[in-house]
């Protein structure tokens, strides 16, 4: 991926994209490249919109490295402008179980604390 980005930027390309959508990822590292490149393409155009769909697993199953959690957890979601995870990812990113509305307010909030 990596390759890519910096033949983008190399060309003068790169401060041409204004949204970025990710969904599943499956690797720490390809993650870290996502993350390195959303602070490229800020940097070159001066915003970006970052969509992210944390697809992380559902109904209690992780689908990717638990190591991917922290991940997500510490360096995606502040970087995201919008987040689309399901009831089990919201749960995981935010160490509130939602049960009912109360609590999954209790969830949004702690993930736009971050």
């Amino acid at each position: 991926l990596w390759s890519l980005v910096a033949g983008l930027d190399a060309n003068g390309v790169a401060g041409g994209y204004s949204h970025l959508l990710t969904g599943y990822i499956g690797s720490a590292t390809f993650l870290r490249t996502v993350i390195r490149l959303v602070g490229l393409l800020r940097e070159r155009r001066g915003s970006l919109v970052y969509v992210c769909d944390p697809v992380l697993g559902d109904h209690g199953k992780l689908y990717v490295p638990e190591e991917l959690v922290e991940i997500y957890k510490e360096e995606v979601v502040p970087l995201a402008s919008l987040l689309t995870p399901n009831q089990f990812e919201c749960e995981l990113l935010t160490g509130v179980k939602v049960e009912d509305e109360a609590a999954a307010v209790r969830a949004v909030n702690a993930l736009h604390e971050r």
